[in-house]
């Protein structure tokens, strides 16, 4: 039996909570992250989680003196765990906590699925995998900082827009994913452009809308991005503004259409989203060096 999210009411049962506060995000396509703000006031033994092939990165709100840890059925033994120290956990290894006192902190559900799609929407390396330490805690202020920024929100959850928690919770994910793995940028890639998964959402919109207008903020806002830096990140990875690969793809289609078609040349440059046909003519001819009619009986 596979677990589906290890976040929420699924998390806090293994502790015996009747409530587990969570902050869900789907802002990665095929994947969710869960945030869960998990209280104990009482000592607990947590039941045995399903394998799964995903971490929970559990951030130390308050101090956890009594703690025990068992790694496949390994104890480490007394594991105190402070406030602001983070650890990680394998579900694939079958952690088991004995808390024995009260317990503060936040866990990070994150599938293996997620940090493969980071890997893909960002210029990486492919991800294998975490460096879990075997649930040892070490002192990560990133981490820290960025979950006391979430915190609130599990009180307050009207003050927190579902962007902002996605974009908080994306980011402790790709911290984890640079810092505890080995996502990487490729040798060789620069940061400056657009990741593939972007050009290719980018150019797609361009070319469903070719016989109309596009404006420059939707398809920065779909790539994430604010207008001016994607156009420079367009640039780029592409070689021309947004604006000019549009044109360039305007005459390819109108290629298309000479080439095929019995249409006007009137009626191709509406149809290419051109206001004219002297705006059609104007721009073909600087495009291909040739105007449109001598370009179609060329052919």
């Amino acid at each position: 039996m596979r677990s589906q999210g290890v976040y929420g009411k699924r998390l806090g049962d293994h502790f015996q909570l009747e409530r587990a506060p969570a902050i869900v995000t789907r802002s990665l396509k095929r994947s969710e992250m869960g945030v869960t703000h998990i209280r104990c006031q009482k000592p607990s033994l947590t039941s045995p989680i399903p394998s799964e092939d995903a971490y929970l990165v559990a951030f130390q709100v308050e101090d956890c003196i009594e703690h025990e840890l068992w790694i496949n059925g390994r104890g480490s033994g007394a594991l105190p765990l402070f406030s602001g120290q983070t650890s990680i956990y394998d579900l694939r290894t079958n952690p088991i906590a004995f808390v024995r006192e009260t317990s503060n902190c936040v866990m990070y559900y994150m599938p293996k699925a997620a940090f493969d799609t980071l890997a893909e929407e960002i210029p990486a390396a492919s991800f294998s995998e975490l460096d879990a330490h075997e649930g040892r805690p070490n002192d990560d202020p990133v981490i820290a900082g960025l979950t006391a920024a979430l915190l609130p929100a599990f009180e307050n959850p009207e003050y927190a827009s579902q962007l902002f928690l996605d974009h908080i919770t994306l980011a402790v994910a790709t911290h984890v994913a640079g810092r505890y793995g080995d996502l990487r940028l490729r040798d060789g890639s620069n940061s400056g452009g657009l990741s593939k998964s972007m050009e290719r959402r980018a150019k797609e919109m361009i070319d469903s809308n070719l016989a109309g207008q596009i404006p420059l903020a939707q398809l920065a806002r779909e790539c994430g991005l604010s207008t001016r830096h994607f156009t420079r990140a367009f640039k780029q990875s592409v070689g021309v503004a947004p604006h000019h690969w549009m044109v360039l793809r305007r005459c390819e289609l109108a290629k298309d259409l000479l080439r095929s078609t019995t249409l006007t040349l009137a009626e191709i440059a509406i149809g290419c989203g051109f206001a004219d046909q002297s705006h059609f003519t104007r721009v073909f001819t600087r495009v291909v060096r040739t105007t449109p009619g001598a370009w179609r009986r060329s052919l």
